[in-house]
């Protein structure tokens, strides 16, 4: 029996074009659902447009209020006499705004500088809790540090030394640690590990204002202690004897010329 084929379908036009008719009937769809929800629609429109408006005026306020800050911090911290500037600093520790790190950091050093211990470490300890990833941070453990220091607890103002040098080691204050580090073994009495440490910051920052507070402290213990600095006495005594060398084959070569023109 013969397999009577499908008669093929012709293609037209339609088969290939878009369906016009779609785009209209989703937007009568889409209008009629408006409709049934009126007020859904509205409130919704009204909530987005009252949030525009408070992201708005809330910018506005911020802006405001982080020029009255810096108005204010800096007029706090031209002014000269030491107690006048803490008072100004103080009614913004709690601002709360992208400054207040730094405030509460100069607030402490005024304090300190006012002999205002007890304060200047409450507000540096503040300002390490709460404000954990500012680039205050460090400078506020430094000055922790300086206070055991003046509390002669040597090794817990060394362990805060190493901790600015090796948890902030990208920072301006950790190439300045191993000069605090050096000070403190000093006031030790471990004055090889002084030396090492002053070298280390000579090393460390090359041609700084501490790296010439280094070699002055180096040069101050060779001049009291010259026994701990054997291989440049060596040095020292090579050149010496050297030039000591020199001077006497010089001053032979004089009195046998003076011979010589003497029997001339």
């Amino acid at each position: 029996m013969p397999i009577r084929r499908q008669k093929k379908r012709k293609t037209e036009v339609k088969d290939i074009l878009p369906n016009i008719d779609e785009p209209k009937n989703q937007l009568l769809l889409w209008w009629t659902h408006i409709r049934e929800n009126l007020y859904l629609y509205i409130f919704s429109i009204s909530f987005i447009f009252l949030c525009v408006l408070i992201g708005l005026a809330y910018g506005s306020y911020t802006s405001s209020k982080t020029k009255d800050v810096m108005t204010r911090y800096a007029g706090a911290v031209l002014k000269e006499d030491l107690q006048e500037k803490l008072d100004a600093l103080k009614p913004l520790l709690d601002t709360n705004s992208a400054l207040t790190p730094e405030i509460m950091y100069v607030y402490a050093e005024t304090a300190f500088a006012l002999g205002k211990i007890d304060e200047a470490e409450t507000i540096w300890k503040k300002l390490c809790e709460k404000y954990t990833q500012s680039e205050w941070v460090p400078n506020a453990r430094e000055g922790l540090g300086y206070l055991e220091e003046l509390r002669k607890n040597y090794d817990n103002a060394i362990n805060v030394y190493k901790e600015v040098k090796e948890k902030w080691n990208n920072s301006f204050v950790a190439r300045r640690q191993s000069f605090n580090i050096a000070r403190v073994l000093e006031a030790k009495g471990d004055l090889q590990g002084a030396i090492e440490a002053y070298k280390k910051q000579q090393e460390d920052f090359p041609e700084s204002s501490i790296a010439n507070k280094a070699k002055n402290a180096l040069e101050k213990i060779k001049a009291d202690h010259p026994e701990l600095f054997p291989e440049e006495q060596k040095e020292e005594e090579k050149s010496k004897n050297e030039t000591n060398g020199e001077v006497k084959e010089n001053t032979g070569n004089l009195e046998s010329g003076k011979v010589t023109n003497a029997q001339e």
